[in-house]
């Protein structure tokens, strides 16, 4: 039944490519397991969430339809493994104010993880406890089709191992002087956007002379 079913799911997304769809969006021509649909803990808008004491982090990756799906999902389990530690760089970004706007600008994380890559905070307990991939046919409204393979990974940690890490992290945050630097920065840079957005004039400190 499998073999037929995957025979099937094959052929369906080698139509979509030969012959084009009138319907956009994603055919998943073949999944994991032989699974019916993608399970609900593979939601990409619930990628971190709690329950029952445990915090869990998504990884995702998308790559072409013909790579090794071993390969994707040892990516998808690398990334879900690195979350708990942006999580982290959030918390210290909210604690410090910083807007949305300056978090788009991936340097400013990278800088806070970068000042502090001599100290992670241990976390023995993260762990990935499950893993999905699937092979999805995508066509777009001209009728060009594509095939991805889509990896997903779920790591898991203790509520309260999470949370000691993170106040571990954002206590050595605060006396580091490459971190001081940083925000200063980052609040010029605040300050600026504010003062463009309400087209005020930068005081230069010189009287107009006209």
């Amino acid at each position: 039944m499998r073999k037929i079913s995957l025979i099937s799911g094959a052929f369906a997304g080698l139509s979509l490519m030969l012959f084009g769809c009138t319907t956009t969006g994603p055919h998943v021509v073949e999944r994991a397991d032989s699974l019916s649909s993608t399970p609900e803990w593979a939601s990409l808008t619930n990628s971190v969430r709690e329950n029952a004491g445990k915090k869990y982090f998504l990884g995702y990756v998308e790559v072409d339809g013909d790579a090794s799906k071993s390969a994707a999902l040892n990516m998808a389990d690398e990334k879900a493994m690195s979350e708990p530690m942006r999580g982290l760089v959030d918390a210290f970004l909210d604690q410090n104010q910083v807007g949305e706007e300056l978090r788009k600008e991936a340097s400013v994380g990278q800088r806070v993880m970068s000042a502090t890559r001599g100290y992670r905070p241990p976390m023995p307990g993260l762990t990935v406890v499950k893993r999905y991939w699937e092979t999805v046919a995508v066509t777009d409204p001209q009728g060009n089709s594509r095939v991805e393979l889509r990896a997903f990974a779920l790591a898991e940690i203790p509520v309260a191992e999470f949370e000691k890490a993170k106040k571990d992290y954002l206590h050595r945050l605060a006396g580091n002087s490459e971190i001081k630097k940083v925000l200063a920065e980052v609040g010029a840079k605040q300050r600026e956007n504010v003062m463009n957005n309400s087209g005020a004039q930068p005081v230069t400190g010189e009287a107009d002379s006209h």
